[in-house]
């Protein structure tokens, strides 16, 4: 709740951002939460000292698994066609 809107803290360099994965198999997205979702998220990252992308991931991660993403050797296979 006292994080600055770019989540950036006190002395930190541009362009170092703690809440993104350092995984080039990451996308930045922008989420519109309910107040006290983003409230209860910012707990919960504190609580257990993970990043709120970290907890985001985890959660979508489980919520969306049960839809099947084609495999990349698939979809190279369709477009040799």
């Amino acid at each position: 709740m006292g994080q600055k809107a770019t989540g950036k803290q006190h002395g930190e360099k541009p362009g170092q951002n703690h809440d993104s994965p350092a995984s080039p198999a990451t996308v930045k997205v922008t989420l519109h939460l309910a107040v006290e979702t983003a409230q209860r998220l910012g707990v919960e990252s504190a609580m257990r000292r993970v990043s709120q992308s970290a907890i985001a991931d985890e959660v979508l991660a489980a919520y969306l698994s049960r839809w099947q993403l084609p495999d990349l050797t698939d979809s190279n296979q369709l477009q040799a066609s």
